[in-house]
């Protein structure tokens, strides 16, 4: 720190300007990526700058930190609450950001999922399994069992952590426990359980749908992983906007986003707590539905053909003439 740092303070008023390390108290430090002891370090100079400058002025130091520390309570109301009750709770500030965990469990188990069908189709495909079950069964049978197979296996998983969840919730939601008595009574009372449910079971077949294609024409988990790139570029955007649409949950972009189909049941989870409208909830709904029939046919198209197809993927003409002309 230069012995005259006093005639280089930047003061209210003054003209900015540069300045350089002869006139600067200086940093040294190889990580540049970290900025918390930085900030923690300005901080205590210019606190004690301050104190010093207080002390100068004829100021007592400690009254004036009283004063600063002085502050107007400030308590949070809600327009929507009843007459009487519009004190915004823990547990309103909890259903508001509740629906965030929903999302990351809703995505994270609808991937999990999703690959656990993926693997285990290019496994019995690679393995020459699939000849054998084809001569039970026709091609769309095969399918539909995979995906009610693999959809009981998660809906086993998420049945398992939300009730591990509840349970201990339950068991500590004491008198002295303020937040986990809130957090139970969001998650069991604010109907988000059954949205999860439903959400999840069309998340699941609609991406179950496109990863069980995927892995008809694929012969390898490399092969897979290549076609998987752009999949998982559109799985991402619901983890990149989690955190941004609670605060603004009818906002344009959650409104726009909450009818691109593949993107409903993370949107939609994330503003059931905001009560979205009525009629956008089933519109998106029956549109999503719609979207799972769809991507179910064309799954059925490309399965039928693929799955007993070797050799090297199908190009993206192959595939459109699969849809077009079926088999063959």
């Amino acid at each position: 720190m230069p012995q005259d740092i006093a005639d280089h303070l930047t003061r209210p008023g003054g003209v900015p300007r540069v300045r350089g390390p002869a006139e600067s108290v200086q940093y040294w430090a190889a990580n540049l990526a970290d900025t918390e002891l930085r900030a923690e370090i300005e901080r205590a100079i210019n606190d004690q700058q301050r104190r010093t400058e207080y002390v100068a002025r004829g100021m007592d130091a400690a009254a004036v930190q009283a004063v600063q520390r002085t502050s107007v309570p400030l308590v949070k109301l809600d327009p929507r609450k009843a007459s009487g009750r519009e004190q915004v709770s823990l547990a309103d500030q909890l259903r508001q950001w509740a629906p965030v965990g929903f999302v990351y469990l809703l995505w994270t188990s609808i991937f999990a999922v999703a690959s656990l069908l993926l693997n285990n189709t290019i496994e019995e495909k690679s393995n020459r399994l699939v000849e054998v079950l084809l001569s039970s069964v026709t091609p769309g049978e095969l399918m539909v069992g995979k995906l009610l197979g693999i959809a009981a296996v998660g809906l086993t998983m998420i049945l398992a952590w939300i009730g591990g969840l509840v349970g201990m919730l339950w068991w500590n939601a004491g008198p002295q426990a303020e937040q986990a008595r809130s957090l139970l009574d969001v998650v069991t009372r604010s109907g988000l359980l059954p949205a999860f449910v439903g959400y999840f079971i069309l998340g699941y077949l609609l991406y179950g749908s496109l990863f069980l294609a995927l892995g008809s024409v694929c012969n390898t988990l490399k092969e897979a992983q290549n076609m998987m790139q752009p999949v998982m570029l559109v799985m991402i955007v619901p983890l990149l906007t989690m955190m941004f649409i609670p605060k603004d949950p009818n906002g344009t972009l959650a409104r726009v986003m909450s009818w691109i189909p593949i993107y409903t049941p993370f949107v939609m989870m994330n503003r059931a707590a905001a009560s979205p409208p009525t009629w956008e909830i089933v519109g998106t709904t029956v549109l999503l539905v719609a979207a799972v029939a769809f991507t179910l046919w064309l799954a059925g198209r490309i399965f039928a053909t693929g799955i007993l197809r070797t050799g090297q993927p199908p190009r993206l003409a192959e595939l459109f003439r699969w849809l077009v002309g079926g088999a063959g």
